[in-house]
């Protein structure tokens, strides 16, 4: 049974005790056997309790996958982040656990389902605790960075270049004017569809077996983009721009869907309100992130409410001797 070997990876790594679980069956026709573990060392009874409700009221007729659990775990339905986490890696799901929070295994599916998940944790990764504390605090750094690039780079060049050319140095400016003369299309629209186009070519890679996909994508991506602007179809700093931007996207994976999202509603933001216009969707962006998570826990801790953590092990990682300085878990959370 593949679940009750997920079940003995993490008793394995958890050998101190202090590890519950319990077996519940989901799926009326699969009668899909799932895993709840939790650490009542360090989890709150009422987080346990609620899980458990939500398992227990969810009506589903098959459970082949765990993501099929996610929407009846999520508070927040509607909502374009989640507060559930997935992980294949059982030390990561140990360290969650030892954090306080629930783990669920499902019979058949190599993720772990973690709640509740914080938004600073896409940018967190096992490696940083095995690198130097100076090096990872750089690279969260770097994906704090990549995020509002992903999101915001596009929306600001089509704002910057119709609505305020003026603050662009002005050779900048001078290559931007001229290239899109030479183009068909409205700026917006060409962004658009410049980025319409990497997504097909992105999934189009996906689909195809994988000796092949990587590159007919690579192939694809360069053949169209640079036939494009030969034939003077779209301009040369809009592939930067959307380049770049996709780049920048692949640094977070777990924020793909919403990034990509995000990205395309900035662009229009944009395009049609201009510097308004973006400034109010990034307001609504920061309400939403700082909305209440799953469980009634912030989706924002450790920023909001601001805590010691919020810098030592949440916008940078401090070396091992400053974190083992005092303990974290969600009881001592709400303390």
């Amino acid at each position: 049974d593949l679940v009750r070997v997920n079940m003995g990876l993490l008793r394995r790594l958890m050998r101190g005790g202090g590890l519950n679980m319990e077996i519940l069956q989901l799926g009326e026709r699969t009668k899909t056997e799932v895993a709840l573990c939790y650490s009542p060392l360090h989890a709150p009874r009422r987080l346990v309790d609620q899980v458990r409700r939500r398992l227990q009221n969810a009506r589903l007729p098959v459970l082949f996958d765990s993501s099929y659990l996610t929407p009846y775990l999520q508070k927040r339905r509607w909502s374009l982040f989640q507060g559930v986490g997935y992980t294949e890696r059982p030390v990561t799901a140990c360290a969650k656990l030892c954090e306080g929070k629930v783990v669920l295994l499902v019979n058949g599916s190599p993720f772990a389902l973690i709640l509740p998940y914080f938004f600073a944790e896409h940018f967190q990764s096992l490696d940083d605790y095995a690198q130097k504390a100076f090096f990872a605090s750089f690279l969260r750094l770097l994906k704090y960075g990549a995020f509002f690039l992903s999101i915001l780079l596009p929306g600001v060049y089509v704002c910057a270049a119709q609505y305020a050319p003026q603050i662009l140095p002005q050779a900048l400016m001078m290559k931007v004017l001229g290239a899109e003369q030479s183009t068909p299309w409205p700026l917006m629209v060409e962004v658009i569809l410049v980025t319409l186009m990497l997504e097909i070519i992105r999934e189009a890679g996906l689909r195809l077996p994988k000796p092949i996909g990587h590159t007919v994508g690579l192939f694809s991506a360069l053949l169209i983009g640079d036939s494009a602007v030969a034939a003077g179809i779209l301009s040369t700093p809009v592939l930067i721009v959307t380049a770049f931007t996709a780049i920048s996207m692949f640094v977070l994976p777990s924020l793909y869907e919403q990034i990509t999202i995000l990205r395309i509603l900035f662009l229009l933001a944009g395009g049609w309100f201009g510097p308004v216009g973006l400034s109010a969707l990034l307001m609504v962006l920061i309400l939403s992130v700082c909305g209440s998570g799953e469980a009634e826990y912030p989706f924002a801790y450790p920023f909001l409410p601001l805590r010691r953590g919020a810098v030592r092990d949440g916008l940078l990682r401090f070396s091992w001797p400053a974190l083992n300085e005092s303990s974290y878990d969600l009881k001592e959370m709400e303390k």
